[in-house]
């Protein structure tokens, strides 16, 4: 007897529809592929293929967890991108500086140091202000040096002379001592309060040198020159 597979009513073998409902009957195997038996290489693949496959086997809540956590790092990606926060500052300043590092601090400590020391000097310096430059006589009197020009004679020296006859051996006007710039300078010649060379000569006395003042111009004068005049008085000039 064969079985409606609808109505599941018991029809006649052989027969084509079902006597209860009429619908068509299947013969029975029409419908089933047929079924081969498994060999290991098939096996083996398909526990390979599991293996491949065991990603989309993973549980909704698997699934979910695994979405959850791309969107984390999705987020901390973003926030990398646009809203990373700045370093802090306080950090790089804790930083423990090198040895190199200390070096060049130290070095730059020292240079400042140094390099303050000639500020402070400068700051208690004082312009060194430009000496004045006199002319002492055999008494000891000393006179200044004026930028104008001082012509010494007869007059100024006789009474340094040991022997007052050599009064005539002193020219009246003998020789000009005058200051120029910040230097001083004496000529024995005509000048403009001079009107000719002296008699008995000028000479500079320097160190272990005898320098010829008369008919030579103007003689530069240095500090503790002495001034020979006609052999008979000495002028020292000197700066102060």
């Amino acid at each position: 007897m064969g079985r409606c597979s609808d109505c599941e009513s018991e029809d006649r073998e052989g027969g084509q529809y079902c006597e209860a409902c009429g619908k068509r009957i299947e013969p029975e195997g029409a419908g089933e592929s047929p079924q081969f038996a498994r060999t290991d290489a098939e096996d083996e693949g398909s526990s390979l293929s599991w293996g491949e496959d065991e990603p989309d086997s993973m549980s909704p809540e698997d699934t979910g967890a695994t979405d959850s956590a791309g969107e984390d790092e999705g987020s901390s990606d973003s926030k990398g991108v646009g809203d990373e926060e700045p370093s802090s500052p306080i950090g790089e300043d804790e930083s423990e500086p090198t040895e190199s590092g200390d070096a060049d601090m130290a070095g730059s400590t020292d240079d400042d140091e140094a390099g303050s020391k000639p500020m402070e000097a400068e700051e208690g310096f004082a312009p060194e202000l430009p000496k004045t430059g006199y002319l002492v006589f055999p008494d000891g009197m000393e006179q200044p040096i004026s930028p104008s020009q001082w012509l010494i004679g007869r007059a100024d020296l006789t009474k340094f002379l040991h022997d007052p006859k050599q009064t005539n051996e002193i020219s009246r006007g003998h020789l000009t001592v005058f200051k120029d710039g910040e230097r001083f300078f004496v000529e024995d010649g005509k000048t403009m309060v001079q009107e000719k060379a002296s008699s008995n000569k000028t000479w500079l006395v320097r160190g272990g040198d005898r320098i010829l003042v008369t008919g030579t111009g103007r003689n530069e004068l240095q500090d503790f020159d002495e001034i020979d005049v006609a052999e008979l008085v000495k002028l020292q000039f000197v700066l102060k």
